[in-house]
């Protein structure tokens, strides 16, 4: 361990083959420690007061840290050990408390702004797609399969670029966090961005459906999570849209639920008819709820749900099928069984909210409103049919009559 009179010439152009510590003689227990990558990091090493064991805090990294402040943060290192503290152990304590929200303020306001010209969009992801997945974990508690459940989610959902962008933030992130100490080893190192997913057909057998629906109330599920499970089987819209819903989409007098436009995936407003059973389940969610316009119905934080954490809850809680499953196979069964009991192909589409041949074009948009009272009924003898399946009851479904076709 050589020693020297460091100098910020010294600093700039030292070169070694194996890491190599330089300790500063005019500051004690100051070290220049120098990896045969380049990284230059500044430490202090002291015994601590308590018991004589010798300790090692990271200061910074030069050039960010230059050689003045490391000498000014290294007495003062000093001085808080000949007061009986202990900076590395205070450090590491600091470090095993922070969460993944903390993590991030710090990554955005230390790295991000300063290093990127897209940082809103890294605080954006962070906000959106990870911090109501992880945000209250421990950063020193993430595992990698935290991760991969929020890349997968968005995968699975057909938002692959999505997908990839999300990891290559969280990298970057954790990246940096063990650049900087704040933890020992990514939990993101090793994850390579997902293939383009296969797409699904999965339909659900009418067994199926049973089995997901009857193990609900024991699943270990938070009841705004059975809520919303039950509302993706009830409505068959998208699980975003249901997570999403609030108190002022909803006309409880009328049984109508409104999603806005902006939130859904064709930019069309859709009115989706509630029946009895999903008015039902609507109703102890706004009971709830706050009583602002814009309260969210299913929420832990105050915030809606976010449709990864039902995927989530899907991978985690409920995959107790031989074949797996993912909440997006509700949709698609709800659509098919429609079929099945003879709810007409345009009405189905009608209550999907998905345009195509059937309901494409301006005709399509002016026919809208007029499928309401058709997807009321549709929706109806599809949550009649739903219970029959789920109590094994025979159904005694009335055919979708031709003459209520748009």
């Amino acid at each position: 361990m050589p020693r020297k009179n460091l100098t910020t010439r010294f600093v700039e152009t030292v070169k070694i083959e194996t890491r190599t510590d330089f300790w500063d003689d005019v500051v004690r227990g100051l070290v220049l420690r120098v990896s045969p990558t380049g990284v230059k990091a500044w430490t202090v090493v002291y015994s601590r007061e308590s018991d004589g064991e010798k300790r090692r805090v990271t200061l910074g990294k030069f050039p960010a840290l230059s050689l003045e402040k490391a000498r000014r943060k290294a007495l003062d290192a000093v001085a808080a050990v000949s007061d009986g503290m202990d900076p590395a152990g205070d450090k590491r304590a600091r470090r095993e408390a922070m969460t993944v929200a903390e993590l991030a303020d710090l990554y955005v306001e230390r790295y991000a702004k300063r290093n990127k010209k897209s940082w809103a969009e890294d605080e954006r992801i962070l906000r959106v797609d990870v911090l109501p997945m992880i945000g209250r974990i421990k950063a020193v508690a993430v595992k990698r399969r935290d991760l991969l459940d929020i890349i997968d989610a968005k995968a699975e959902a057909g938002k692959l670029t999505q997908s990839t962008h999300i990891l290559a933030v969280v990298r970057k992130m954790f990246g940096w966090a063990v650049d900087e100490e704040y933890l020992e080893v990514s939990p993101a190192a090793g994850i390579r961005p997902r293939a383009k997913p296969v797409q699904r057909d999965r339909v659900l057998s009418a067994d199926e459906v049973r089995r997901i629906w009857k193990a609900l109330p024991d699943a270990a599920l938070r009841p705004v999570t059975v809520e919303v499970f039950k509302l993706l089987f009830l409505t068959g819209q998208r699980s975003g849209e249901v997570c999403g819903m609030r108190r002022g989409e909803v006309d409880l007098d009328k049984a109508l639920w409104t999603i806005p436009s902006e939130r859904t995936k064709n930019g069309l407003t859709h009115v989706v008819p509630l029946s009895p059973a999903a008015l039902a389940v609507v109703e102890r969610a706004m009971r709830r709820a706050g009583d602002e316009a814009s309260a969210p119905l299913f929420t832990r934080t105050g915030e809606p749900l976010e449709s990864n954490a039902i995927a989530k809850a899907a991978k985690l809680k409920l995959q107790i099928l031989e074949e797996r499953w993912t909440p997006h196979d509700i949709r698609r069964t709800v659509a098919t069984m429609m079929g099945d009991i003879g709810i007409l192909p345009h009405i189905v589409e009608a209550v999907l909210n998905h345009i195509s041949g059937f309901r494409a074009g301006v005709a399509g948009i002016y026919n809208r409103a007029k499928y309401e009272p058709e997807k009321r009924r549709a929706l109806a003898m599809w949550a009649e049919y739903l219970d029959s399946v789920v109590e094994r009851r025979p159904g005694k479904i009335a055919p979708f009559a031709a003459g209520n076709a748009a």
